[in-house]
């Protein structure tokens, strides 16, 4: 279980120079991040997003796996609010001498045992509570996952505690192999393994020689945990049509495919086969002696 301390467990704040040092401490590993972004090919946001999910897995004690960008803002926002209400009481205590404790848990996340929070006396009462601590906390989050199953028969809804299986996440996650297989098919490399770059696809020719045509100008470079609903459906249907590929430039090469869908065989160039005069007439190959 996770306990808000806002004061005691923060001593090193109470130095008036601590913040300084910080914010310059934070500015040098911005240097670095961006170094590393830089050689890795990847743009500075991009790189910044990964670091939020690697401080995720120590904020949320959960073993994130997979680059769900909607599912870490989501957690960033409860844990976010969590703390707030809790230093809301702390100061109630310290403005009224009211004391409180706030406990919350997620039924839906196997990997969050509970949040306890609130005044130093109230958290200490429910830490030292036969019924309360951990085993309060867990107990408490049986309860709330045996009403979630219940509520979801009631409803004919499946009784899955995770609030992740969702149709627009199964978009996202669809369109994530889709491009990455295709992706992959194309770029064969047994010591590197090719990830889209979905903010700056031009980036793909110079990390691994691979070009994108295809994408519909209509639809902005962006993570699909930003698309819309119908963007997502119409990158599908354009990679399963092979309408947006994956296409190698060799090195060296100048004439690069333009970017547009592939064509399904019924538009066929026959501007080979025609043949301008010197009057600026075409004349068909078949009344020239080919």
């Amino acid at each position: 279980m996770f306990e808000f301390d806002s004061g005691e467990k923060r001593k090193a704040a109470a130095d008036g120079l601590f913040l300084e040092r910080l914010d310059a401490f934070m500015d040098r590993s911005m240097t670095d991040l961006k170094a590393f972004a830089d050689r890795e090919s990847l743009s500075l946001e991009e790189t910044r997003l990964y670091v939020a999910e690697w401080h995720s897995r120590y904020l949320f004690q959960s073993n994130l796996t997979a680059p769900d960008w909607s599912g870490i803002w989501t957690l960033l926002l409860v844990r976010t609010a969590l703390c707030d209400v809790s230093r809301i009481l702390e100061n109630l205590q310290a403005l009224s001498g009211v004391h409180s404790f706030v406990l919350a848990v997620d039924p839906t996340d196997p990997a969050m045992d509970g949040f306890l929070g609130g005044s130093w006396l109230g958290r200490d009462f429910w830490r030292n509570l036969r019924t309360g601590g951990d085993s309060g906390a867990k107990a408490f989050k049986g309860q709330c996952v045996k009403h979630l199953q219940a509520t979801g028969s009631q409803t004919g809804e499946s009784s899955a505690t995770s609030s992740h299986s969702t149709p627009a996440h199964a978009l996202k996650s669809e369109l994530y192999d889709k491009v990455r297989t295709s992706l992959r098919q194309v770029y064969i490399n047994g010591k590197k393994h090719a990830e889209m770059k979905w903010t700056n696809p031009d980036r793909l020719v110079d990390s691994y020689g691979v070009m994108l045509v295809g994408w519909p100008p209509s639809i902005p470079y962006q993570n699909p945990s930003t698309m819309k609903v119908g963007q997502k459906k119409e990158l599908i249907a354009l990679l399963d049509s092979s309408a947006m590929r994956f296409v190698k430039i060799n090195p060296g090469q100048t004439n690069l495919p333009s970017n547009e869908p592939a064509g399904n065989g019924d538009h066929d160039d026959y501007s080979w086969a025609l043949q301008f005069t010197n009057e600026d007439q075409v004349v068909s190959c078949e009344q020239r002696s080919c």
